[in-house]
């Protein structure tokens, strides 16, 4: 699970929380759901990420929470749905993400 407090900071010039920092947290809430069951020494990354924006946000608490789907050998599968302080659903994301070595690519 993952929050974020948005406010004035967080809004485009439509005056609605931009995509962006939704799209932020829902990503890292998957990732974190899968890091819970991926083997030691793993880490993922994100390959491919499709999120639909359900209502607009102006301000306020947004809570991501992330569920894995399915994991298989080369790739990793999740979903997250975004909920504001109210508990109406802002977004659902998905994606698929690759399982790396913990160190490589950071180089």
């Amino acid at each position: 699970m993952e929050e974020v407090a948005t406010g004035p900071q967080h809004r485009h010039g439509g005056g609605v929380v931009q995509g962006g920092v939704i799209t932020q947290i829902a990503d890292a809430a998957m990732g974190m759901s899968l890091g819970t069951l991926q083997e030691d020494g793993l880490w993922n990354t994100t390959i491919e990420l499709k999120i639909n924006f359900l209502r607009p946000v102006i301000e306020g608490r947004l809570r991501a929470i992330g569920r894995v789907v399915e994991m298989k050998q080369t790739l990793f599968f999740s979903e997250a749905d975004v909920i504001d302080d109210r508990g109406r659903l802002i977004a659902r994301a998905s994606s698929t993400c690759m399982p790396v070595p913990e160190g490589q690519g950071r180089e």
